[in-house]
């Protein structure tokens, strides 16, 4: 007794369901700026690169370029730690002030501060900075 016709079309289906990319992008409401796209070129660049390296022979020059790849490696993840952390502080701050909104406010400005600004004297007669400073006549 062999197989049906419809046992073997299940098969057919699920053989091609596994292959099949999904159609569709994994990430519908996040944008993509031009800044990530910068930085995940230069992670498969260096991607790239550690495995031009590895394929180098042993010696100084693989040396050379293996501590060259690193320190910029290095400074790579240190910036985008940074704007992580920058993104981070940003997202407490305006959560922090949407909360407090309404909350707070400040006493006003006595009168006797509103109008004494100070500040430098009028300008009036010759200012010649060669002797020393401002000077009137």
């Amino acid at each position: 007794m062999g197989i049906t016709k419809e046992v073997r079309k299940k098969l057919k289906d699920r053989a091609e369901a596994k292959i099949t990319p999904k159609k569709g992008s994994i990430a519908k409401k996040t944008t993509i700026s031009a800044t990530d796209i910068r930085e995940a070129k230069t992670a498969t660049a260096m991607d790239a690169m550690q495995r031009r390296i590895d394929d180098m022979p042993d010696g100084t020059r693989k040396k050379m370029m293996q501590n060259l790849l690193d320190s910029q490696r290095s400074k790579f993840e240190a910036k985008q730690a940074a704007d992580v952390d920058t993104m981070q502080r940003r997202q407490q701050q305006s959560a922090r002030d949407r909360k407090m909104k309404g909350k707070v406010s400040l006493a006003p400005m006595p009168k006797s501060l509103a109008f004494n600004r100070g500040g430098a004297p009028s300008r009036k007669g010759n200012f010649d900075m060669r002797k020393g400073g401002m000077f009137m006549k």
